[in-house]
């Protein structure tokens, strides 16, 4: 395992030059590298796998800790608001491989292995780590090894993927997936909820609209969607908010009312509190030292 992970290092170090996300040819799949550590705050993950070769995080979501390494890769089925924290030792950059996860292309997958869905209608968290194997480390070398050629990129790259997805499907904690895919009608529900509020975050959304919208009751909804999110879906909603106007601070520049008006927000003191809250730092503050610090722009939603 030791010769692959150093491998893997090497290609990730020939595509990644310095501190950077990069969107690779192959639709869905990202390479990053991280420079500086950071002390645990507040992230939104998109749906997605994660695989590092160098670095750790560690991942929080209520009293459950997830940790990503080059020991270990890491799960997210449905967009979760978490606590993140990096591990980052100086001249030993993080470097990792992140693809995202269509629940459309697990069912293709699924489908060809002629695999019965699962019985159990008991939601699950929307995420896991798992001991990273061998033969997983061996399909990500293929995969960097294919994108250093655009036509293998656009052939053998989309191939290198499914691979992987296979190899995580069918190995530890794989019935996730499965689930996610096509069996779990009360998880496939809740998911559907969570990707609505994704679409529709700045228009009114209440209880009653989610539950229908998931064809359960409020008390069956709210039970279901707090064990896959950890949270209850009001507070959800808030923090999808305040993620995406902390994007439009930090990448638009918006000022405080503009952020809090395009979020769904009707009260610009309310927006304030549960921004600082949130982030620690007023949305007026985190905009001067975006302002003073020149940074660009970001994808807050990347996991690595």
């Amino acid at each position: 395992m030791d010769a692959g992970i150093e491998t893997m290092k090497s290609l990730l170090m020939e595509f990644l030059p310095g501190d950077m996300n990069l969107e690779t040819r192959i639709k869905g799949v990202h390479l990053v590298r991280r420079e500086k550590a950071y002390q645990p705050k507040p992230l939104l993950y998109d749906p997605e796998l994660i695989i590092v070769a160098q670095g750790r995080k560690k991942v929080s979501l209520g009293e459950h800790t997830y940790t990503y390494d080059a020991q270990n890769y890491f799960v997210l089925t449905v967009p979760l608001p978490v606590i993140c924290e990096a591990f980052i030792k100086p001249g030993e950059p993080l470097l990792g491989i992140a693809i995202k996860l269509d629940p459309q292309v697990i069912a293709e997958i699924l489908s060809e292995m002629r695999c019965p869905p699962p019985m159990g209608q008991q939601v699950g968290h929307g995420l896991y780590q798992a001991s990273l194997p061998t033969d997983i480390i061996d399909a990500c070398i293929r995969l960097l090894k294919a994108l250093k050629s655009e036509s293998e990129s656009l052939v053998l790259g989309p191939m290198c993927v499914r691979e992987i997805l296979f190899k995580v499907i069918t190995g530890e904690r794989g019935d996730v997936l499965k689930e996610l895919a096509f069996s779990n009608r009360n998880q496939y529900q809740i998911s559907r909820v969570v990707s609505m509020i994704h679409e529709r975050y700045a228009q009114p959304l209440d209880m009653q609209t989610l539950a229908k919208e998931a064809g359960m009751s409020i008390s069956a909804f709210h039970s279901n969607f707090r064990t896959l999110t950890n949270c209850s879906p009001l507070q959800y909603i808030k923090t999808v908010r305040l993620h995406r106007a902390k994007e439009l601070i930090q990448q638009n520049g918006e000022k405080a009312y503009e952020a809090a008006s395009l979020v769904g927000y009707q009260s610009v003191s309310q927006f304030s509190r549960e921004y600082k809250r949130c982030f620690g730092v007023s949305p007026a503050k985190d905009r001067q030292v975006e302002e003073r610090l020149g940074v660009g722009k970001t994808n807050m939603a990347t996991a690595i």
